[in-house]
C-alpha cells in the first residue's frame, strides 16, 4: 500500500484547481511519454531537455511515473498553508501529448478522486511530522498508509467548501516560516516551530 505527498505546483505553476478536479501532475514536458520507462531511461530522456538535472529530480519523476492505483495522496493547499487536500489515485501514469510544450507543459498526469480538505494540524502526528520534513515536490510516505487509511475511514465526510483562511501575501509569509524549519540555527528553527503552532 502506498501514500505520498505531492505538491500542486509542477514546474512552478499553480495547478491546485486541476488537482481538485482529479488531475494530479508533475510537469517536466519532454515531448514523449514516460510510460514503461525505468529510472535510467527517464534520466536519459529528461537529460536531453534539461541541463544539470539532479538525481533527486530524476527520482521524483520516476516515483510519479510508477505511482500505483489506490495510493493516498496528500497535497498542501497553495491558497491556505494550514490546509491539506487528500486524494486517492484511480489510474496509473498517463501522458497527454497536447499538453506537452516548453513554457507551461504539463503532460504527465494521474487521475485521482478528491476525498477531503482538512486542517493540517488535525492530521495524525506521524503524518504531520513527515509533512513538516518533506520539502520535495513528491515524497513517499508509505510507512503511514495504514494510519492514513484509518483516518480516512473514520467519520470521513467530503468537504469541498473550505474557505481560504489567509490571503496570497499571508500565505507567502507562512511559506517563509515553514522554510525556516530547515535553518541550521536551532533558535531560528524553534521560533519558526512556535510560530507555526500559533497559526493553528
Amino acid at each position: 500500500m502506498n501514500s505520498f505527498i505531492l505538491r500542486a505546483k509542477p514546474h512552478d505553476i499553480d495547478r491546485e484547481e486541476e488537482f481538485l478536479e482529479g488531475r494530479l501532475s508533475i510537469g517536466w514536458p519532454c515531448n514523449q511519454s514516460l510510460e514503461g520507462a525505468d529510472r535510467d531511461q527517464i534520466k536519459g530522456i529528461l537529460s536531453s531537455f534539461y541541463e544539470g538535472l539532479s538525481e533527486v529530480s530524476i527520482s521524483m519523476v520516476d516515483l510519479f511515473v510508477h505511482m500505483p492505483k489506490d495510493a493516498i495522496i496528500l497535497t498542501p493547499s497553495l491558497q491556505d498553508k494550514t490546509l491539506i487536500h487528500l486524494f486517492k489515485t484511480t489510474s496509473n501514469y498517463k501522458y497527454d501529448p497536447l499538453s506537452d510544450n516548453e513554457k507551461a507543459g504539463n503532460p504527465h498526469f494521474i487521475n485521482a478522486i478528491y476525498l477531503k480538505t482538512v486542517v493540517r494540524n488535525l492530521l495524525p502526528k506521524p503524518v504531520l511530522k513527515s509533512l513538516s520534513g518533506a520539502r520535495k515536490t513528491l515524497s513517499r510516505i508509505s510507512q503511514h498508509y495504514g494510519i492514513l487509511d484509518e483516518y480516512i475511514s473514520n467519520n470521513f465526510q467530503v468537504n469541498r467548501g473550505v474557505k481560504p483562511k489567509y490571503n496570497k501575501f499571508q500565505c507567502e509569509a507562512i511559506d517563509v516560516i515553514y522554510n525556516l524549519l530547515d535553518s541550521e540555527d536551532e533558535h531560528v528553527r524553534l521560533k519558526a516551530a512556535i510560530a507555526i503552532i500559533e497559526l493553528s
